[in-house]
């Protein structure tokens, strides 16, 4: 095999189908625009393509907000969802498309509308995947049809310079209703640079927020946006722990282990396991959500990569700590993991205690790799890990996600018909 394709080999087992298309596509950018160098290949500029041209378009310091009619309350709205590529196993998708199922529940009409920066997922593969993946049967809308719905909701900052450029139809007369599903602050995916500001100048394009948890609202609030939070929850059906049948805890920890995504702490955690490795040589340590089979580890490991829910919560039933580094909005897999009896040793923080706070179970740590070792140490000297697996499982069984699901579809009922917000009703 050659180096090159020993390397694409490699990308695809560390990035996945989507890794091999970015690396192709950068590499025949780079030859056909040599003199620009690699900073414009890694922007992945290249002239026409829609989010380049939607962000020139946008202007919030003199575009004026197209202000939009409340639709009649208790009628059936029509939302549009404008969300990046459709992939197996993403977490993003995945809440997107619980709170797109309460509202179908609800009476409404969903669409959704794929927006990507480089290959365009074709509409039928985006239909394909939501249904496999995530349970979803979709119409799909053109971007040049989102000014037909009630609603539009950005999920991303490349979406949102897509939503920012709907304005009113011209067969109506109607501007559709504009929200933005922040689910983490995106412009600290990234290093001082274009991609940092062009993400961060999408909170100040007049959209209302639906935030994952109060943390994201307090953070989009410092532009001048306003938004509300819905709450965090579990799918107890999935993650659980049966109190007359609990399986036996395995001399093991694991760790969520995603050295493509920068906020989760890869390398931290790496330190952090090998010293817990050197004070516990008789627990296992297992790694899962990425492929971890072209990495040398520094420490004896087993390797899940990315597994199904269903495995999922037989692993976290299995374990008995899982090391998870949340370095922006907090993660969904906490409460899982809580639900299974597997106790989650994380960093400490606003970002995580604002959403979560005082979860009984929850091992918070200092980031310092010394800290989270400690801590995991802690978690696996406890005299009853059995009697604290069931503890803490049923800390959360009122943490389903019906709640917070609601929430977030009440906000988009409530803002696109011209109700208050739900504080203001409760006043």
């Amino acid at each position: 095999m050659s180096a090159k394709l020993e390397k694409l080999v490699g990308t695809y087992h560390e990035e996945g189908p989507r890794g091999v298309a970015r690396r192709l596509r950068d590499k025949s950018l780079e030859l056909a625009f040599p003199h620009l160098g690699p900073k414009f290949i890694r922007f992945k500029y290249k002239p026409g393509t829609p989010l380049i041209t939607d962000v020139l378009l946008a202007d919030p310091e003199l575009a004026a907000p197209v202000v939009a009619a409340p639709r009649s309350p208790g009628q059936p709205l029509t939302i549009a969802w404008v969300i990046p590529p459709v992939g197996p196993g993403g977490g993003g998708h995945t809440t997107i498309s619980r709170v797109a199922k309460q509202l179908i529940t609800d009476g409404h009409k969903v669409t959704f509308t794929i927006y990507d920066n480089s290959s365009r997922q074709l509409n039928s593969e985006a239909v394909t995947g939501l249904r496999d993946f995530y349970g979803l049967n979709v119409d799909m809308l053109e971007l040049s049809e989102l000014d037909t719905a009630d609603a539009v909701v950005a999920t991303s900052w490349e979406t949102a310079y897509a939503v920012n450029k709907v304005g009113i139809n011209p067969a109506t007369g109607l501007a559709p209703h504009k929200f933005y599903f922040v689910q983490d602050f995106e412009p600290s995916f990234y290093g001082i640079g274009t991609e940092y500001v062009l993400a961060e100048q999408t909170y100040r394009f007049g959209f209302y927020g639906v935030t994952a948890g109060p943390w994201l609202t307090m953070r989009v609030n410092e532009y001048g946006m306003a938004a509300e939070p819905f709450q965090f929850g579990v799918d107890l059906d999935i993650y659980r722990l049966d109190p007359d049948n609990t399986p036996e805890r395995k001399k093991q920890v694991i760790f969520y282990a995603r050295p493509t995504t920068e906020r989760r702490g890869f390398e931290l955690g790496l330190m952090a396991l090998t010293l817990f490795h050197e004070a516990h040589p008789e627990y296992e340590i297992i790694t899962f959500g990425q492929d971890m089979s072209k990495f040398e580890l520094p420490f004896p490991a087993r390797n899940l990569g990315v597994i199904t829910e269903h495995q999922l919560a037989e692993l976290y039933q299995e374990s008995v700590a899982c090391l998870l580094l949340s370095l922006t909005n907090v993660s969904l897999l906490p409460l899982e993991l809580l639900a299974a009896g597997c106790v989650p040793v994380m960093n400490d923080g606003e970002n995580n205690r604002m959403v979560l706070g005082e979860t009984p179970g929850i091992l918070y740590s200092g980031v310092m790799p010394t800290s989270l070792a400690r801590k995991l140490s802690e978690a696996v000297e406890n005299p009853d890990i059995a009697g604290n697996a069931l503890a803490i499982s049923g800390a959360v069984q009122g943490r389903s996600w019906e709640a917070g699901l609601k929430q977030a579809a009440r906000i988009i009922e409530r803002r696109t018909t011209g109700q208050p917000p739900a504080s203001e009703m409760e006043i």
